[in-house]
């Protein structure tokens, strides 16, 4: 990258060094790496000849600028305050950390100056490059300035800028530090239509608090619209500070669990039965998965017969949800669960899983083994591993063993662990104080896990196959 560098800077062109160092501060945390290994590794601190660059150059001045020599560094912090560049600010902002005080002081004063008289200038990369400075022992400054500039009443073109950028810190950052310098009209189309989470979250809950202090109930119910929960929810408790819990109940089937709690609470003021709509909800043509949601956080065993249908309807989501719901309120049906472990739908496959793990004992063997010798479908053999290996010892081992072999390599993985990690459990140890647990497998069932070690060996390693030879060796009848 140097060698790049330095090739960009001897042709001479300054436009062109100036976007080589744009497109490097583009990556602050790669901008820190290469100040180090300047100091570490190149000829300045090795005392080879530095090439023979114009002292204009701004390639040459920002290497420099990482010199191990703080003299050096002092003048560089000198030149690039003569003739700044927005390009060369984060190089600046990273003197304003340096470990020696006259060209930390020198960054600081001249950074505090720049940002006063040209706030604009400060770049959505000198932001993010002022963030991770921050992290350091002596790196506070940069930080603390860019939010005094954001505070200033000059403020207002900065913010607007910064919000702009690609960076989701940047935005963040803006947003913790000024948002006072935002209209309520700006914060609600940050809000809806930011693709950071976060960022939806600050603007919405600013742009709520303005709502709700100068009574637009409108904006709040616009909010309320929104397909992210984070900006839902905070419109909404908008709304119940506002005095309008009746805009807040027709949530009560929303998707998002927190919302959904809030519009019960509503309800509640109203005098609305949220376990009786849940109950009718579920019970529609199409009901949504909210609705079921809604049902398993009120409702009792009781209300299992009134889930159990919805694990025959088409749309894959509306089943998951029921089992999930048939799950929490421990009304679970095995049999017309045990249908779904082989559903079209993986996350259905997982799920009936999980729902039917505490019953694993009761499920045919034959069932479980066939699932885990599925060709097709890895989701089927997860299924199937994860409800053997709820089993006995035996059973979980022969399982493990089976799957350390599988073309998917995140079931292979786990069955490759899960085995060493039971094998060395059963090995005996002369320095072990605790019981080792038994086997209980019969002589036929010890040599078929032997000759699946054998199979696996190359999985499993030669050791661990070495330590299951010990333990079957303890198997009555065995050899």
């Amino acid at each position: 990258m140097t060698a790049a560098l330095l090739a960009v800077g001897s042709a001479g062109h300054p436009e062109d060094s100036l976007e080589a160092l744009r497109v490097l501060t583009e990556r602050p945390a790669l901008l820190l790496r290469l100040d180090a290994f300047i100091r570490r590794e190149s000829w300045y601190s090795t005392g080879r000849q530095a090439p023979s660059l114009t002292e204009t150059d701004p390639v040459a001045l920002a290497l420099a600028a990482s010199h191990a020599d703080g003299r050096v560094r002092e003048r560089v912090v000198r030149r690039m305050l003569s003739r700044p560049h927005p390009e060369m600010m984060p190089f600046l902002v990273l003197r304003t950390s340096d470990w020696v005080r006259q060209v930390r002081e020198s960054a600081c004063a001249g950074l505090a100056v720049l940002l006063h008289e040209n706030p604009l200038s400060a770049t959505a990369a000198t932001v993010r490059t002022a963030l991770l400075v921050n992290r350091r022992r002596r790196g506070a400054f940069a930080h603390g300035q860019l939010r005094a500039s954001l505070l200033a009443e000059s403020g207002t073109a900065l913010s607007g800028r910064l919000l702009t950028a690609p960076e989701p810190m940047v935005r963040r950052f803006v947003l913790d530090t000024a948002t006072h310098r935002l209209g309520l009209r700006d914060l609600a189309v940050l809000a809806e239509s930011d693709p950071d989470r976060q960022v939806r979250a600050r603007a919405a809950e600013a742009a709520a608090r303005q709502a709700v202090w100068t009574d637009q109930v409108e904006l709040l119910r616009r909010l309320a619209r929104s397909r992210h929960a984070e900006v839902r929810i905070t419109a909404l408790t908008g709304l119940m500070r506002t005095g309008s819990p009746k805009d807040v109940v027709p949530f009560l089937d929303d998707s998002s669990a927190l919302v959904r709690a809030l519009a019960r609470e509503a309800a509640r003021r109203t005098g609305t039965d949220s376990p009786a709509y849940y109950r009718a909800a579920v019970q529609a043509a199409e009901p949504q998965v909210g609705a079921i949601g809604g049902l398993a956080e009120t409702g009792s065993r009781s209300d299992g017969p009134l889930l159990t249908p919805l694990l025959d309807n088409p749309a894959p989501q509306v089943r998951v949800h029921a089992l999930r719901a048939l799950r929490s309120l421990d009304a679970v049906s095995v049999p017309q669960v045990t249908v779904l472990l082989r559903d079209g739908s993986t996350a259905v496959v997982k799920e009936a899983a999980a729902t039917l793990a505490p019953s694993a004992t009761q499920l045919p063997p034959d069932l479980l083994w066939d699932m885990l010798a599925d060709p097709q479908r890895p989701a089927v053999r997860r299924a199937g591993y994860r409800l053997l290996n709820r089993r006995d010892r035996l059973t979980a081992l022969r399982a493990a063993l089976l799957v350390s072999g599988d073309p998917d390599p995140r079931l292979a993985a786990r069955g490759k662990t899960d085995a060493t990690t039971q094998i060395r459990a059963l090995a005996p140890h002369p320095w072990l104080t605790r019981p080792v647990p038994s086997l209980d497998a019969g002589p036929a069932e010890a040599a078929e896990l032997l000759a699946l070690a054998e199979q696996r060996r190359t999985e499993i390693t030669e050791g661990v196959v070495q330590l299951l030879r010990d333990v079957i060796r303890l198997v009555p009848g065995s050899r």
